[in-house]
């Protein structure tokens, strides 16, 4: 329809570089050339349903189906200023979806054959800062070098003022799709935002290969960039990247616990160490990539730790039946009926013991 009306369709960005490179892409960008706005939306509602997002730039899609269709920002410039625009070389890259052709004007496909991140643009590449966080992110994920001139424009790139979401972006898709995360760090030299990962641990690209495992994979992931910074530093960190409470929580969680479970021995210790733990199965798993020394004897703990956790237990509920008051001496209770609990009492024995502890005055209002 639109090359009736004399125009051209052309995929765009990452799926035409995910294509040449036989990666899987979900996102289909397309852009169409050679026709005015009101006719290209014209066109999609005789295929289906159109919805609009992000206004300034005017882009479509279609009712289920994943790709968002959009017109150059300069109409009239042609294939060439519209490709200018892009950030790297390989991501510059178009492909007319009716012939197949691929329009390669900066050497795209050379730079991916070669494994080279180039920046298309000097200009362009200098006015959008989060490009030095792209470069990073591409260079990991994709096991590619950033080639001389792009690093010294990364290098001189005031990155400060980006908005910590969009930093954070590229770091967590860094960390959850790369074979070795440590790369991100290569490229990106930000002193405001990494200036506390001087030295990236070792045990990041180890991290990256068991992340599956793990039940929260990002935040074992960050888990592991953090382990080797000190409390404070850990927090002023985590605290500039992102405002998610739950996982500078499990952060700061995790380092302290993993440290205590590295030299953890007896019953008793492992059961207070798994309890404090947000995620105790993330916990096993960043352990034992520390030190291998106990991996049995903590999975035989933490087994034993999730078996009695999974037992009925005592509740509030079940001491005020007993004629317990809400209040101080109740939650104190319910403290000591947990300890039972993580000894491996039974809810019946928990009862007994919690209340003649009560009735000794050892639980006092």
């Amino acid at each position: 329809l639109v090359s009736r009306s004399g125009g051209r369709v052309f995929y765009v960005g990452g799926c035409v570089r995910d294509s040449v490179m036989k990666r899987p892409c979900k996102d289909i960008d397309i852009e169409v050339h050679g026709v005015e706005f009101p006719s290209l939306v014209k066109i999609l509602e005789s295929l289906g349903q159109v919805q609009t997002m992000g206004a300034s730039f005017e882009i479509l899609n279609l009712r289920h189906y994943e790709l968002d269709i959009a017109l150059p920002r300069d109409i009239n410039g042609g294939t060439y200023n519209a490709a200018l625009r892009r950030d790297f070389t390989m991501n510059a890259l178009m492909q007319d979806v009716l012939t197949g052709e691929i329009l390669d004007y900066f050497g795209g496909l050379d730079d991916i054959a070669d494994h080279v991140i180039r920046a298309v643009s000097i200009k362009s590449f200098e006015l959008d800062p989060l490009r030095v966080f792209r470069a990073s992110r591409f260079s990991a994920i994709f096991d590619f070098r950033v080639d001389d001139e792009t690093m010294k424009l990364a290098s001189r790139v005031k990155v400060d003022s980006l908005p910590c979401e969009r930093v954070m972006n590229e770091l967590a898709l860094s960390l959850m799709k790369s074979r070795e995360p440590a790369k991100f760090f290569d490229v990106a030299q930000s002193e405001y935002w990494l200036g506390e990962v001087k030295r990236v641990p070792a045990i990041l690209n180890h991290a990256a290969k068991v992340r599956d495992s793990a039940r929260e994979k990002l935040y074992f992931m960050m888990s592991a960039l953090c382990y080797e910074l000190d409390d404070d530093s850990c927090e002023k960190f985590l605290t500039r990247l992102t405002h998610e409470v739950n996982l500078i929580k499990y952060v700061i969680n995790m380092k302290k616990c993993v440290n205590e479970l590295i030299i953890a021995q007896g019953e008793e210790s492992y059961m207070k160490i798994y309890d404090e733990s947000l995620c105790p199965k993330d916990l096993l798993l960043l352990a034992n990539l520390l030190d291998d020394s106990k991996i049995n004897e903590r999975a035989k703990f933490l087994e034993l730790y999730t078996s009695r956790m999974s037992e009925p237990y005592l509740t509030g509920r079940d001491l005020i039946s007993q004629g317990v008051k809400p209040g101080v001496t109740l939650g104190q209770a319910l403290k000591y009926a947990h300890r039972l609990r993580l000894a491996g009492l039974s809810r019946d024995e928990q009862l007994v013991m919690t209340l003649k502890y009560i009735q000794n005055g050892e639980i006092k209002s």
